[in-house]
C-alpha cells in the first residue's frame, strides 16, 4: 500500500484535537507534524517544548484530553517539593513530564539537535508518526504590554491568565532563525498540508515569522488548507480572538484568511460565518463550510472527513 504523506502544522490545543479525527482515518505512518516551539522556554533549568510535547504525549497514548496538555494522571511530587524550596510553582510541571523534559535536555547537552533530540524521543514512545519542531534555532515568542512590559508566552497565557492587553507580538530570533531541513523537506513533499485551528497568532506566525518556511509554503505543490480557529468572532479556547483584536487584526474567519492569503488554497469556516464567504473567496481562497467546533471524537472524524475529500485524498 502506498502511504500517503500528509503534513500538519501544530500548535496549542486545537489542532491536536484535530489530529484526533485524522487518526481514526489515516495511519499515524502517513502523518507529519511541524510543531511550533516559540512557545518554548526553561524552567528550574530545562528546556521545555509545550506544543511538541502535546503531540508527543498525544501519539504515544499518554495525553491529558481533559486539558489537552501533559500526561494523563500525572503527579506532581516533584513541584511541591519546589514549591517547599521557595521556588516558583506557576507552570505546571508533572513528575512523568518532567521525566520528558530531563531526558531532551540531556540529549540536547549530548550535542543532538531538537530534530534529532524529538526523532530519539519519538522512538522511545514508540510514536510511529514523524513529529519534527519547526527550527532547530531558538525563536521566542514575547508579547509586549500596554505598559511596555515585556512578557514571555507562557508568563502572558499561564501565569497572568491573559488578563493584559498587548500591543505587539514579536518573535525573537525569527530573522535568523531557519526552518530545518526536514522540515523544509516535509513542506515540499507533502500531497497536502494542513493548516489546524491553532492560535494564529502564537502557533503559525512563530513558523511564517522565518522567510524560507513562509517561501516554502508558497512553493510547495502541495494543496494547503486551513480549519479557522474562530466562530463569530470567538475563539473556540484560548486568546486567538483577543490577541487578533489588540493587534488591530479583524478577529474573524477573515482575518485568519488574511494572515494565510499569500499561500492558502483553501479555508474551513463555521457555518454560523457564511456571511464571510464572499470576501474570503475575493481573496482567491475556496471556502468550506462545515461544523468546526471539535468538541466530541465523532466531531472530529467528521470535520477530518470533510478536509480529506476536500483534498481528494482517497482512503
Amino acid at each position: 500500500m502506498t502511504l500517503r504523506k500528509i503534513t500538519f502544522l501544530s500548535g496549542g490545543t486545537g489542532t491536536p484535537k484535530l489530529l484526533i479525527g485524522i487518526r481514526k482515518i489515516l495511519s499515524d505512518e502517513e502523518l507529519t507534524i511541524i510543531g511550533n516551539t516559540g512557545d518554548d522556554d526553561k524552567f528550574y533549568g530545562i528546556l521545555v517544548s509545550p506544543d511538541v510535547d502535546t503531540l508527543l504525549y498525544l501519539f504515544s497514548e499518554q495525553l491529558d484530553l481533559k486539558k489537552f496538555w501533559g500526561v494523563t494522571d500525572d503527579t506532581f511530587s516533584t513541584l511541591q517539593q519546589l514549591a517547599n524550596l521557595d521556588e516558583e510553582t506557576w507552570f505546571h510541571l508533572g513528575d512523568k513530564d518532567f521525566a520528558l523534559h530531563l531526558t531532551r535536555n540531556r540529549l540536547l547537552s549530548s550535542g543532538f539537535t531538537l530534530t534529532e533530540t524529538t526523532k530519539l524521543l519519538c522512538q522511545k514512545l514508540k510514536i510511529k508518526a514523524k513529529i519534527l519542531p519547526m527550527t532547530n534555532d531558538s525563536i521566542r515568542t514575547s508579547m509586549i504590554t500596554q505598559n511596555n512590559e515585556r512578557l514571555s508566552f507562557q508568563e502572558y497565557t499561564v501565569k497572568l491568565r491573559e488578563n493584559l492587553s498587548v500591543k505587539e507580538v514579536i518573535y525573537c530570533g525569527s530573522k535568523t532563525a531557519k526552518p530545518s531541513d526536514d522540515t523544509l523537506k516535509a513542506i515540499k513533499n507533502s500531497q497536502a498540508i494542513i493548516i489546524g485551528p491553532s492560535n494564529p497568532i502564537t502557533s503559525i506566525r512563530p513558523m511564517l515569522a522565518m522567510k524560507r518556511f513562509k517561501e516554502a509554503l508558497k512553493k510547495t505543490k502541495a494543496k494547503i488548507i486551513a480549519v479557522s480557529p474562530l466562530s463569530s468572532g470567538k475563539a473556540f479556547s484560548g486568546p486567538a480572538a483577543q490577541l487578533m483584536k489588540q493587534l488591530n487584526i479583524e478577529p474573524s474567519s477573515l482575518g485568519i484568511a488574511t494572515l494565510y492569503e499569500e499561500f492558502l488554497d483553501t479555508l474551513i469556516i463555521c457555518k454560523s460565518d457564511k456571511k464571510l464567504r464572499p470576501s474570503i473567496e475575493n481573496l482567491g481562497i475556496d471556502v468550506i463550510e462545515a461544523n468546526i467546533s471539535l468538541n466530541t471524537n465523532e466531531e472530529r472524524k467528521e470535520l477530518s472527513n470533510i478536509i480529506l475529500k476536500s483534498l481528494e485524498i482517497e482512503y
